[in-house]
C-alpha cells in the first residue's frame, strides 16, 4: 500500500494557515467576551458556546487538512484522505488515466462517465499510474499535448 501526499497549492497553504490564524483569533476573541461580560444572558452564552466550538471544529479541519491529505493506493480502490474527509475511488471502476501535458494535469475516468484530478506532485505522476494499471490491466492510459478543450488558442 503506497501513499502519495496531497499537493497544495501556495495558494491554498497560505489560506488554510490565515483561516488557521482567524480561528485561533476567534476563540481567542470569544474567550476574552466570557471574560469581560461572563454568559449574562442566554443569547450571549449561545453565542459563545457556537463560536468557541465552531472555531475549534474549524481548527481540527485545517490542521487534519495539512497533515493528513493523502492518497492511499490498495489492491481495491484509491482512498484519498483529505484531512478527516475520506473518498473513495474503486480501481476497478477506472476506465483510463490520462495525463495533459500542456497542463501538467493527471485525470482519472471512471464507468460512469464521472472523472477526478489527482493532485501530487507531477514527479510522481509515473509511479501513481503504473501503481494504479499494476492492480488492474484493463485501464487505458493515455498522453496528450493538448488541454482537451474545444476552444481556440
Amino acid at each position: 500500500m503506497k501513499t502519495y501526499k496531497f499537493k497544495l497549492s501556495g495558494i491554498a497553504l497560505i489560506f488554510l494557515i490565515a483561516a488557521l490564524c482567524a480561528s485561533a483569533g476567534g476563540i481567542a476573541l470569544t474567550v476574552y467576551r466570557i471574560g469581560k461580560y461572563g454568559f449574562s444572558t442566554v443569547l450571549l452564552g449561545i453565542q459563545h458556546v457556537v463560536i468557541l466550538a465552531a472555531c475549534g471544529l474549524l481548527i481540527v479541519l485545517l490542521v487534519s487538512i495539512l497533515i493528513r491529505s493523502v492518497y492511499t493506493i490498495t489492491d481495491k480502490e484509491i482512498v484519498l484522505w483529505f484531512g478527516i474527509i475520506k473518498s473513495t475511488y474503486k480501481i476497478a471502476d477506472i476506465e483510463s488515466v490520462h495525463l495533459f501535458t500542456k497542463t501538467n494535469k493527471l485525470v482519472l475516468y471512471f464507468k460512469n462517465e464521472r472523472y477526478t484530478v489527482i493532485v501530487v506532485k507531477p514527479e510522481w505522476y509515473n509511479e501513481f499510474t503504473k501503481e494504479i494499471l499494476a492492480k488492474n490491466d484493463r485501464i487505458r492510459y493515455d498522453v496528450s499535448v493538448t488541454d482537451g478543450s474545444d476552444g481556440e488558442e
